[in-house]
């Protein structure tokens, strides 16, 4: 009974499991470990299948680096569950960790499921065991990873709690030293509250495909056309409503959730002139569960 109980903390295994393993590897810990992984992994392979809706987003780095993960399960209950956060946690400092993301931006998840995450472990089959561990379906959705080592530029990243949107976002100064005001810091968390609120999915209206604008365009006009406006007028009444598709999608164009008066891109250049230069947001990434 004592290997029982031996087993099942090293495994997670329920004590028949453990009890039968140990009896096929004749009392041997190590081979009942390893009838216990091989069968871990044929029932892992079966929960594959199964959907993942709930998870968590995490995130990592300093001012030099940042990580985002989100890492999906079936249930909100295994989401809040330790054990799963400490597996996200991990994949996360992997991702850090590893030259081959550097500056990566959004990451490729089968390429990190074939990165070792511990001696002789990949992270495929790390999620394998546990999905054996936990009972759920365990996916990598999506990671991304910013390096900004050169002077002037920082990462910086947020978690709205519980854990369910998580945003990062790269910001250059000019000159560098006006980073480290603290108007310019509080300037990085607004923008970062911006993007978890307000949800925008482009950084500038250059950012936006042609295809995209031109079909919004189309329906605008199609709209107006509808409601009995003049065919001179079509044009004019869709780039207005453009104006506030922008306003929507666009993160310099959103009115700050702080102040409605006033743009992000004018909050910005407010905030760098008065810091003595100039602040620029990079780039930016947002995970929503589900999204």
């Amino acid at each position: 009974m004592k290997l029982v109980k031996q087993l099942r903390e090293m495994t997670g295994a329920g004590m028949l499991d453990c009890k039968k393993a140990l009896e096929e590897a004749g009392g041997d810990l190590e081979k009942a470990k390893e009838i216990l992984r091989k069968k871990g992994l044929a029932k892992a392979a079966k929960k594959a299948s199964r959907e993942t809706k709930e998870g968590l987003v995490v995130a990592l780095g300093d001012e030099n680096k940042g990580v985002l993960l989100e890492l999906n399960c079936e249930t909100d209950f295994v989401a809040r569950n330790e054990l799963f956060q400490t597996y996200a946690k991990q994949i996360a400092e992997l991702i850090a960790k590893e030259d081959k993301f550097k500056n990566v931006g959004l990451g490729d998840v089968e390429e990190l499921k074939k990165t070792e995450i511990q001696e002789g472990k990949d992270v495929e089959t790390f999620i394998k065991e546990a999905i054996a561990k936990i009972g759920e379906n365990i996916q990598i959705k999506r990671f991304a990873r910013f390096d900004a080592p050169e002077e002037g530029k920082v990462v910086a990243t947020y978690i709205h709690p519980p854990g369910r949107i998580g945003v990062m976002v790269e910001v250059e100064c000019q000159p560098a030293e006006i980073c480290e005001k603290e108007e310019v810091k509080q300037l990085v968390k607004d923008i970062l509250l911006q993007i978890a609120a307000m949800r925008p999915e482009y950084l500038t209206t250059e950012d936006i495909p042609a295809e995209v604008i031109e079909k919004e365009k189309e329906i605008y006009m199609e709209q107006a056309k509808r409601e009995g406006k003049p065919e001179h007028i079509l044009e004019r009444i869709a780039e207005g409503k453009l104006k506030k598709f922008y306003q929507e999608k666009v993160l310099l164009h959103q009115p700050f959730i702080k102040d409605d008066k006033k743009s992000i891109e004018k909050l910005i250049a407010e905030v760098g002139k008065n810091a003595g230069g100039t602040v620029k947001v990079v780039r930016f990434v947002r995970f929503e569960l589900g999204q």
